[in-house]
């Protein structure tokens, strides 16, 4: 590990909370996201075969999504999203390098995962007007089924961008697509790629379509 890293890693945590707990961090994260996915799904009543379209629609939208905001307000610095691109490439990106991607302490986790009230802003802003406006042009089926996938590609956003930081030799690295996305992760945080490419997480579709995709092995 570079020494910049580290020293950098020794600062942030020096500023984190001794109140902080991963545990809850995550556990509010996946509880809330979880539950709100699962009361969507049960308003689900007789769907048909082409409501289910939905899901997948769902997951693309969001894929879409997180590629752009991460692509545009990430790794490039606007005066209204200032503090995103700071948490983002200031603090992530010193955080972890290419050489040293994993966590080595609880406290970490904060560097990882979102902000847990973030979640809370995506169902409101995001989630309910599209259920909304997606049961109002195609019915209610669909909305639900519409808005429980954009909230599960958030959680599996959550999800792989937490394994592309585990420890090497846990057992979740070994999964082929998480290893061959945890490279992906690597190849991002390399310090010539990171502004360029590589931006999805848990499905390179994005980084194909719009050419920013960037492959070697390990």
């Amino acid at each position: 590990m570079k020494d910049s890293t580290q020293a950098f890693r020794q600062r942030y945590r020096a500023q984190v909370s001794p109140r902080y707990s991963a545990l809850l961090h995550a556990g509010f994260v996946f509880g809330l996201g979880l539950m709100a996915f699962v009361l969507m799904l049960q308003q689900v009543v007789h769907a048909q075969a082409w409501q289910w379209l939905a899901a997948p629609l769902g997951l693309l939208v969001f894929n879409a999504a997180v590629y752009l905001v991460h692509r545009q307000l990430g790794h490039q610095k606007r005066s209204w999203a200032a503090l995103f691109y700071a948490r983002h490439t200031g603090d992530h990106h010193s955080f972890f390098s290419e050489h040293a991607m994993s966590y080595d302490d609880w406290r970490d986790w904060r560097v990882i995962l979102f902000p847990p009230w973030l979640i809370v802003v995506y169902l409101a802003a995001f989630v309910t007007p599209a259920v909304w406006i997606s049961s109002l042009l195609m019915g209610s089926n669909f909305g639900w089924i519409f808005g429980a996938h954009s909230l599960l590609g958030y959680l599996l956003y959550e999800f792989f961008h937490t394994c592309h930081h585990l420890p090497e030799g846990h057992w979740l690295t070994r999964l082929p697509w998480l290893r061959e996305m945890r490279q992906l992760h690597r190849l991002h945080h390399r310090r010539d790629l990171m502004h360029t490419h590589n931006f999805n997480i848990v499905l390179p579709l994005m980084d194909k379509l719009c050419g920013t995709l960037h492959w070697e092995r390990i």
